[in-house]
């Protein structure tokens, strides 16, 4: 019996270990970096968060949810991870921010006809800002009392219809974002120049997953020494 115990135990170490599902949320809608393609969550960010995972011996199941959702779920301790967050300081408190994983940029858009400058955001008193609801748009912005913010759109598609519909006079996102909708609602943006930041992103980790955060580390600088991180952001240029 006990010669049948040590092969049974001996087989069982020998069976390859079964990857854990790992349950990751991010914003419903934000091409070119997730959005969901034939049932299933695509697009930059989407492709190396699956990356990360999968390099740290997780499944991941990607869900999208409404912004507003995805900090609840976080700040919940009900997933896993979340992503795509911008650095704060209050968040390098509350969460295990992992990466930046990418860089993009913020900008200001306006319509065509509309003509408008800025060096500084002083230059941008008196017009109406739109912003999405939750979205951090950097310190400078965020606490600039004297700026009228519009927080009004819940996505990036209703931003832009704002902004077509001379609801508001001008609107802050990420620079590809903007472009990509602005498409998709065959209407026109000026991208006012300069970019109001560089933005890196990171993946948010509850406090109570501490080895989720650890093993994506891991992995984010395992997929930058291989190469496979570089691979993935230029297929998407």
């Amino acid at each position: 019996m006990r010669g049948f115990m040590l092969v049974l135990a001996l087989l069982l170490l020998s069976l390859p270990a079964v990857a854990e599902p790992w349950r990751i949320v991010c914003d419903e809608n934000f091409p070119p970096y997730n959005f969901v393609e034939q049932g299933r969550v695509a697009g930059l960010d989407a492709e190396i968060i699956e990356a990360l995972v999968r390099r740290a011996g997780g499944v991941p199941q990607i869900e999208p949810q409404p912004w507003v959702r995805v900090q609840d779920m976080l700040e919940r301790g009900e997933v896993d991870a979340a992503f795509q967050f911008v650095g704060r300081a209050d968040r390098f408190e509350k969460y295990f921010m992992v990466g930046p994983f990418r860089a993009g940029q913020t900008v200001f858009a306006t319509r065509p006809d509309h003509r408008i400058q800025w060096k500084t955001l002083a230059d941008l008193r008196g017009y109406r800002i739109g912003t999405i609801r939750g979205y951090t748009y950097g310190t400078a912005f965020d606490n600039d009392a004297s700026l009228a913010r519009e927080a009004a759109a819940g996505d990036y598609s209703q931003l832009v219809r704002m902004l077509a519909a001379q609801r508001v006079d001008v609107i802050i996102g990420d620079r590809e974002a903007l472009s990509y909708f602005a498409r998709r609602e065959m209407l026109r943006l000026d991208i006012i120049s300069p970019p109001l930041a560089e933005v890196p992103r990171y993946i948010a980790v509850p406090k109570t997953r501490p080895d989720r955060a650890e093993r994506l580390t891991g992995a984010l600088a395992s997929l930058r020494r291989d190469g496979t991180l570089m691979a993935i952001l230029r297929r998407w240029e």
